[in-house]
């Protein structure tokens, strides 16, 4: 009796792990092309990636490519946990979106990003932690 349930419950193991392998490539699973955290738009994808205080964003297609800079317009807030929602600058350099993240005594900073292409937009929230 125990070497029937000892063996059902390596079976039922085994073939967990055979349903489960893979996963990391799903179709439909967004790539990070540059180490970062990628949201999921409408419209576009975007990356963050941060680094300290500075605050990279990457527009991606739907594919995963890097939109050029023509094609898309950002803008960007940043709100701090009992804050003002305050504009951030962004400037473009070394293929990337960059602004800078001013967490005061805070731990956390919110950033919103609203991208424009092709005349439609794209909200994307994300939490930037210390």
């Amino acid at each position: 009796m125990i070497k029937q349930i000892f063996l059902t419950t390596l079976l039922s193991l085994s073939l967990n792990s055979f349903a489960h392998e893979g996963h990391d490539n799903a179709p439909g699973a967004i790539k990070a092309n540059h180490g970062g955290t990628v949201k999921p738009g409408k419209e576009i994808n975007m990356e963050l990636l941060v680094s300290g205080s500075e605050i990279k964003l990457f527009p991606l297609s739907h594919e995963g490519k890097d939109l050029a800079v023509d094609d898309v317009k950002l803008s960007a807030t940043t709100k701090l946990p009992k804050g003002k929602t305050e504009s951030s600058k962004l400037e473009y350099k070394d293929g990337a979106f960059v602004t800078q993240v001013d967490f005061k005594s805070a731990y956390r900073v919110e950033l919103n990003v609203n991208a424009a292409v092709k005349g439609k937009v794209d909200a994307f929230k994300f939490q930037i932690e210390k």
